[in-house]
């Protein structure tokens, strides 16, 4: 899987609809195989959302981002894990770990430190984690701790259906089954063409 960092400086960019620079970690098997640096539209939100696609990217690390382009994204198959703060490496190393979502040292400054209300890192319609490659037991799954579980994959994210589910044709409607490991953008329909969606 691919997963692009918004940088800068060699931190997270604070704000991914400006963020003109991406670090793209290219994992198989969970082994870090490629790294490589890339460079993004900053005033085109759909531009920016293209490129991302091009690339291959499945997972966003980044800092605040606007809703609507947090929508786009989704759109289009790409789980955001948005207000994330710190140095690229550190970063990396604590989503690799599953370890991002256990650290307030990682949120945005002044971004719910104090907030009393739910966990902002969860969707507060399913209270599924936002983070958590390697997290305990998402959705219906019994896994804990540090364990995959054997719920809604390692992605677990509430704009992401897991390993299983199905990509979507936005034109004309046609389902058909996700392929694991191969994002959604990266098929198209069989009945009229068009790029496929996370459905």
């Amino acid at each position: 899987m691919k997963v692009a960092f918004a940088v800068w400086n060699h931190r997270i960019a604070p704000v991914f609809d400006v963020a003109q620079h991406i670090h793209l970690a290219h994992y198989e098997n969970d082994v870090l195989v490629r790294e490589a640096e890339a460079r993004l539209p900053v005033h085109n939100a759909m531009q920016k959302v293209q490129s991302l696609v091009e690339l291959g990217v499945e997972l966003l690390i980044c800092g605040a981002v606007s809703r609507p382009l947090h929508e786009m994204l989704a759109a289009y198959g790409i789980q955001v894990i948005p207000f994330v703060a710190g140095e690229l490496q550190q970063v990396m190393s604590a989503w690799h770990s599953g370890a991002l979502q256990n650290h307030s040292d990682f949120l945005m400054p002044g971004c719910c430190r104090r907030h009393k209300g739910p966990n902002p890192f969860y969707d507060k319609n399913t209270e599924v984690p936002m983070f958590g490659r390697k997290g305990g037991g998402q959705g219906g799954g019994g896994g804990q701790g540090q364990g995959r579980g054997a719920g809604r994959g390692r992605m677990g994210g509430p704009l992401s259906s897991g390993p299983s589910g199905e990509c979507v044709c936005p034109q004309c409607g046609h389902r058909t089954a996700h392929q694991r490991g191969t994002p959604c953008t990266a098929q198209t329909c069989p009945k009229c063409g068009a790029s496929m969606t996370r459905g």
